[in-house]
């Protein structure tokens, strides 16, 4: 129980004292301090992440709430035959109780979770569980609620400064500059019919694509043109060996490969699921590079062919920098769950997918990722949404754990400095940047991810690292199909826009 009555009584027992008393000097403040309410409260844990709060407001205290708020009405009362705040308080009780009784009912609550707060320091990710409605203010004894909140997991600081974590390395060759460049390329390029011979990586396919499972249609599209890759991606699956399915394959061929589904999935009976998908080739066709002359020089800016490589190293330099820090954040966040596991609840996860998506696509586009990679890890985000946001949930609570244990905080000069990057890497204005993060509500994600990667880079300064060589990741296709049907991913979509319009995103 939490106690701590103060007895507040105004040297003016009366309303016309109060009228008449001094009225405090111009440009001066006078604080009075709210006395603490009179609270017999009982918490329980439901879940995780969750807790039930059982409060009582003492009688003591919903009587002298309601003195206070009879009186700030008798000074503001109109009622007819009396000038403004001269009418007999019994009159106004009588007139204005049931708004009196909400004013006292609401003010209540406020302080009671105000003070739920600063004593047992609860500290909610969203606002509370709370039907206002449903709460009543007697006429004796004490005013009753309860609520359920979810609450930051609970788990001890992990022993981030005792890691050994492993540090990609590479050296980049004039190999990698060809291949770059063939990818720069790719860009100015021609996409013309393929005459002689069969579909080959790099190659592009038009085929109908069909999805099937226990000999029933799941989801077809006609003339869908992709490119062959090792791998494809769509948005609920991906097929692992796409290359070993179709290369070698001519128009008129009907070639067949296992798709994996994603526990994203729109439709429950597929997820983690293998179904078979069919290719049927219609047509096949190829890329025609440009050639690398001085009128290509000129058009692209470049005064050499020579230039041109050294900006591509420069490319792949930050690149390499951009996957190194990717795959020891990895690892570092791969050991501390590890160390701290913890339960989130599913509902928490299931709200959050969608910021999740987001925040991690603004990663990817600030880290430098080409838009074929974003792509490609977009899909597998989406296909795989729970497994991701339950990861993306548990990176946060961990990093800011440690963040408070080393007071770090993110300051404007942080967030302007991520700003100016931004923008000097899109080649825009500071201020575009800003009113298009605002524009899309992305402020609090920034913030969010400046928070961890500050913690990330302090992280970094404790730890150990063993060198050892790059994994090269290998192309992929991606397309905006999904296995599931149409009506699937449109139920799929009404029920989660109406699950974020009740519940909201808690989580930045």
């Amino acid at each position: 129980m939490s106690t701590g009555e103060q007895d507040l009584e105004s040297p003016n027992s009366t309303d016309e004292a109060i009228e008449g008393a001094t009225a405090p000097v111009a440009g001066t403040e006078t604080e009075i301090e709210k006395p603490k309410l009179d609270l017999d409260v009982k918490i329980t844990d439901v879940g995780p992440c969750r807790k039930h709060v059982k409060v009582a407001i003492a009688r003591s205290d919903i009587d002298r709430q309601f003195q206070d708020s009879l009186k700030e009405m008798t000074r503001e009362a109109v009622v007819p035959g009396f000038r403004p705040g001269h009418a007999p308080r019994q009159l106004v009780e009588r007139r204005f109780r049931k708004q009196v009784s909400g004013q006292v009912k609401s003010t209540l609550l406020m302080s009671a979770l105000e003070q739920l707060d600063e004593d047992y320091k609860i500290d909610p990710i969203a606002p509370p569980d709370l039907d206002v409605e449903a709460i009543t203010l007697p006429d004796d004894g004490p005013m009753n609620f309860e609520i359920e909140v979810e609450v930051r997991p609970d788990f001890d600081l992990p022993a981030y400064k005792a890691l050994v974590v492993n540090r990609p390395t590479k050296v980049i060759t004039e190999a990698d500059i060809d291949a770059q460049l063939n990818s720069f390329l790719e860009r100015y390029a021609q996409i013309v019919p393929k005459l002689d011979g069969s579909a080959e990586v790099g190659d592009y396919v038009i085929a109908d694509i069909r999805f099937e499972r226990d000999g029933e249609t799941l989801n077809e599209f006609k003339e869908t043109q992709f490119r062959l890759q090792p791998e494809m991606r769509f948005q609920d699956g991906r097929v692992p060996k796409l290359a070993e399915a179709l290369t070698g394959a001519k128009a008129g061929d009907t070639r067949e490969a296992t798709a994996e589904i994603g526990s994203g999935s729109a439709n429950p009976a597929l997820r983690g699921q293998e179904v078979r998908v069919e290719f049927v080739v219609k047509d096949l066709k190829q890329i025609r590079l440009p050639e690398v002359n001085r009128s290509f020089l000129d058009e692209i800016g470049f005064d050499s062919a020579e230039e041109l490589r050294e900006a591509l190293r420069g490319v792949l330099d930050r690149r390499l920098e951009t996957q190194k820090r990717q795959t020891m954040r990895r690892e570092i966040m791969d050991k501390l769950i590890a160390e701290v596991p913890f339960e989130l609840p599913k509902d928490l996860v299931g709200r959050q997918e969608k910021s999740t998506i987001r925040r991690l696509v603004m990663e990817m586009r600030q880290g430098g990722l080409s838009d074929v990679q974003i792509r490609a890890r977009e899909a597998e985000i989406r296909a795989n949404a729970h497994e991701s946001t339950l990861r993306s949930l548990k990176e946060f609570f961990i990093l800011a754990k440690i963040a408070d244990a080393e007071e770090i905080k993110v300051e404007d000069d942080d967030f302007e400095f991520e700003i100016e990057r931004i923008a000097a890497r899109n080649d825009e204005s500071p201020r575009r940047v800003r009113a298009r993060i605002e524009k899309e509500g992305l402020a609090e994600g920034l913030a969010t991810q400046i928070l961890e990667q500050k913690t990330l880079d302090r992280i970094m300064e404790y730890i150990k690292f063993e060198e050892v060589p790059l994994v090269e990741e290998q192309a992929v296709e991606t397309l905006d199909q999904t296995a599931a049907s149409a009506e699937d991913v449109a139920e799929a979509e009404a029920a989660a826009a109406a699950s974020s319009e009740d519940e909201g995103e808690p989580v930045s």
